[in-house]
């Protein structure tokens, strides 16, 4: 009985003194899900954007909102200080995961195809302009047509301010049919 007391007054005069690790703070999640799916946000530590965790909702029950990565789960981004993904969820619909890459303001818009796995569109575009619904996303995407005065008539002022001028095109990304539609609707913008 003797020795039990003397141990617990040693572990208690030795408590103070003792270094422990700071706790690590599990990392902010946010969630969008639909019948077949759950996309789970997880801020990356250390880095900017989000690591995208992909869970099947459409195979029974359904997926928790959280980090922890599935068998069956599949991830879109890197690890957390591996490369320069800055990937932010946008939007989840039907098959199809909408995604903002990007820090500043010239922003990349990757569509992804959840049942394939694969990334089906890519461009640059306007964020303050993306419009989306249950049917579609519209946007003002970058093309590869040179600015010219006659398509861009800020384009002296564009240059004048150290910016390039881009032409974007208004195109609409149809969730029904996987299918992307572009305009004749043009303008000419400065990017940094």
């Amino acid at each position: 009985m003797k020795v039990q007391k003397l141990a617990v007054l040693s572990a208690f005069l030795a408590a103070p003194f003792m270094i422990s690790a700071p706790a690590q703070a599990a990392p902010a999640v946010h969630c969008a899900s639909n019948s077949l799916y759950l996309v789970a946000a997880v801020e990356r530590d250390g880095s900017v954007g989000e690591r995208l965790i992909v869970k099947n909702n459409a195979a029974g029950a359904k997926a928790a909102c959280n980090a922890k990565i599935g068998k069956s789960d599949f991830v879109i981004g890197s690890k957390d200080g591996e490369d320069d993904d800055a990937y932010y969820l946008l939007r989840l619909e039907g098959k199809y995961l909408l995604i903002d890459d990007g820090t500043g303001p010239d922003r990349t818009l990757l569509i992804y195809d959840l049942a394939r796995k694969a990334r089906v569109f890519t461009a640059g575009y306007s964020e303050e302009d993306f419009d989306a619904d249950s049917k579609s996303a519209s946007f003002w995407m970058s093309t590869e047509q040179k600015p010219t005065k006659q398509n861009c008539k800020d384009l002296a002022e564009i240059k004048k301010n150290d910016l390039t001028p881009a032409i974007e095109i208004r195109a609409t990304f149809d969730f029904t049919t996987g299918t992307l539609s572009k305009s004749t609707q043009a303008r000419c913008v400065a990017h940094q």
